[in-house]
């Protein structure tokens, strides 16, 4: 049998050239994943750095919404308060007007009535007064069912007193109630 070697031969001298190609590969790719390894590191730490930095900005956001949370209640809080505060407001006029109508519907010459009670409930609003004669109860009735605020003026009952003065009690239906 005859052999063949197809494989050049080397000398041996100093190395043969495939033995230094080889360490030369090898180191490049010693160096190249080297390389890459600084490369990644330098990445995983920049990674890192901005997940901290994310971090802090959700924390401090988290800071932030809780206390736009507070300020948003602190809001509604007050606006409910300035709400109240102008309902009652707007609830004061009513009485203070009716006194004036009430008021201005008493006769005044001669000064001969007087009211002792004005009580409101809903639309139903009892006077009680004195007077010193009967034509100044039914003066201040008239007076009273030409406000037109009220849909009726009843004398619910009048008496005379020891003391020769009338007492007596009206009641009256304001705007919604009929008799």
């Amino acid at each position: 049998m005859i052999k063949i070697n197809l494989f050049p031969t080397f000398e041996t001298t100093e190395g043969t050239p495939v033995q230094q190609y080889a360490v030369l590969l090898f180191v490049l790719g010693v160096v190249a994943m080297g390389g890459w390894y600084l490369n990644a590191t330098s990445g995983r730490a920049d990674m890192q750095e901005q997940v901290s930095l994310l971090e802090t900005e959700t924390a401090r956001l988290k800071e932030l919404t809780a206390q736009v949370v507070a300020f948003e209640q602190q809001k509604q809080s007050l606006e409910e308060r300035i709400a109240i505060i102008e309902r009652l407001q707007a609830n004061q006029k009513g009485p203070v007007e009716l006194m004036n109508i009430v008021i201005g519907a008493i006769p005044d010459n001669p000064p001969g009535l007087w009211l002792t009670s004005l009580v409101q409930q809903e639309a139903t609003i009892s006077i009680q007064g004195r007077a010193f004669d009967v034509p100044f109860v039914a003066d201040f009735i008239a007076a009273l069912d030409d406000t037109r605020i009220f849909n009726y003026v009843d004398l619910e009952f009048w008496e005379q007193d020891q003391e020769n003065s009338i007492r007596f009690q009206l009641s009256c239906g304001t705007e919604g109630e009929t008799q």
